[in-house]
């Protein structure tokens, strides 16, 4: 065995390096160490790397699953919303084939808030005998109409004139090609005449869309297969545009309308015959932060207790 003999002298330029350690003849031996401070300096620091890498990308991970997470809740959100919405529709049914008037809702449009498990919604109930028939509007009735909503005089002469078009299927729609140079121009594809849904008023080219949203409310194409106009359930602009008044504001509307609400929920519906007849049902569910879901569904009572119900449209 080697053996070196060993004394406290240091060099000065040099670390200790090396662990001194003696036989228990006196004979010391020197022994590597476990590192050097340098070492050890450099080993901490590469850990710390480590670590802090490895949360990185662990945060990266959190994040990403943390986003899903988000948007998989507002989706359940929304969807809780919907069938909060579908819940109200269901309802206001019920509440319209009740045999009991005092319990029967009416529907004269006015506006009944409920909860539903924790859920607001908002409730109305309209008669499409309470609005007025696009197809079966007159010129001077469909310029009460866009008069009272807030069109300019110029544009209520387009509008009327692209109504009664649309009416009766005589404006013609475009070629979606232009004619080739030399070739004769294709004929225009006629429309088929007549209103389908409230939102073909879209259609007209002097429309908007804040102009639709007046008028909407007051107009049905579910009209002539129930009866005639029931001004008791129609809101004020259906009023003026059934009767063609003239001079009509939108003032005057809104103030009408301040009136209507005015009336008490609780009151008793008429007891009149509601089979056949067709209804607009419209729900609106709210959660605390804003979010909402709307349903809307024209339905007719059958009278039947094996389907008491119809779903004429829904939206």
């Amino acid at each position: 065995m080697n053996r070196f003999y060993t004394s406290n002298f240091r060099h000065p330029g040099r670390s200790a390096s090396r662990a001194e350690s003696r036989d228990d003849d006196g004979v010391g031996s020197i022994e590597p160490a476990n590192a050097l401070p340098r070492d050890r300096g450099y080993a901490l620091v590469a850990a710390v790397t480590a670590v802090a890498a490895f949360a990185y990308i662990a945060f990266q991970v959190l994040a990403a699953d943390r986003g899903q997470i988000v948007g998989m809740g507002a989706r359940m959100e929304q969807a809780r919303l919907e069938a909060a919405a579908d819940a109200g529709l269901m309802l206001a049914v019920h509440a319209l084939g009740d045999a009991d008037p005092a319990r029967r809702w009416s529907i004269d449009g006015r506006v009944r808030e409920t909860d539903f498990e924790g859920t607001n919604l908002t409730l109305t109930v309209e008669d499409e005998r309470g609005k007025a028939p696009l197809d079966g509007l007159n010129p001077s009735q469909a310029r009460t109409l866009f008069e009272a909503a807030g069109a300019s005089d110029e544009r209520v002469d387009a509008l009327v004139g692209e109504l009664r078009d649309f009416q009766s299927g005589d404006e013609e729609r475009a070629p979606d090609t232009p004619p080739t140079p030399g070739e004769p121009t294709p004929f225009p594809t006629p429309r088929q005449g007549g209103f389908r849904t409230v939102g073909d008023l879209m259609a007209l080219k002097d429309m908007d869309a804040s102009l639709f949203e007046r008028i909407a409310p007051a107009v049905t194409v579910f009209f002539e297969e129930s009866g005639p106009f029931v001004s008791d359930n129609a809101g004020a602009l259906a009023k003026a545009t059934m009767s063609a008044q003239e001079g009509v504001t939108t003032d005057e509307l809104a103030q009408q309308g301040a009136v209507d609400e005015e009336r008490p929920v609780e009151e008793i519906a008429p007891d009149v015959n509601l089979i056949g007849r067709a209804i607009t049902v419209r729900a609106i569910a709210r959660d605390g932060r804003g979010a909402k879901a709307h349903r809307m569904a024209i339905v007719e009572l059958t009278g039947a207790a094996e389907q008491p119900y119809w779903i004429r449209y829904v939206e």
